[in-house]
């Protein structure tokens, strides 16, 4: 249960996206938004996205925790993200981390999820679905002008 009472700090917006970035202006721009993969078969892996939220509130440490867990309960990434309570207050708390080659052994909702001293922030799902291999069309003839 995400606690948003008396300014706490709380994931205002999570996303996954195929890039993100930091313009100088300080706008977050993201490309790709998604929350399903496909894959053909499990295992698999995943090269290269990224995980985005925007804090809100009142922070109270200068880091933010990021864990995934698979769809069996298993925490498998656990990194701390060092962030700036005061820029938060001011209402700037993006935070952007790049994922590269992610393991995905179940099909399933995986979940990131962002934790500040053991408490949650918010959870960014990702669904990993097993999809047929796509067929190839048959070459066909251009037409000529």
């Amino acid at each position: 249960m995400i606690d948003r009472t008396n300014g706490s700090l709380f994931m205002r917006l999570g996303v996954l996206c195929d890039h993100a970035l930091m313009g100088q202006d300080g706008k977050l721009s993201l490309i790709g938004i998604f929350d399903h993969i496909g894959v053909i078969h499990v295992p698999a892996q995943h090269p290269r996205f990224f995980v985005v939220s925007v804090m809100q509130g009142h922070a109270t440490t200068n880091k933010v925790d990021m864990e995934l867990a698979a769809p069996d309960g298993r925490v498998l990434m656990h990194e701390s993200i060092g962030i700036d309570p005061e820029m938060i207050a001011q209402g700037n708390g993006n935070l952007i981390a790049e994922v590269t080659m992610l393991p995905l052994e179940q099909v399933g909702r995986y979940e990131f999820r962002m934790l500040s001293e053991g408490r949650a922030l918010g959870v960014i799902p990702l669904n990993v679905m097993l999809v047929e291999t796509p067929q190839q069309a048959p070459a066909q003839a251009l037409p000529r002008a």
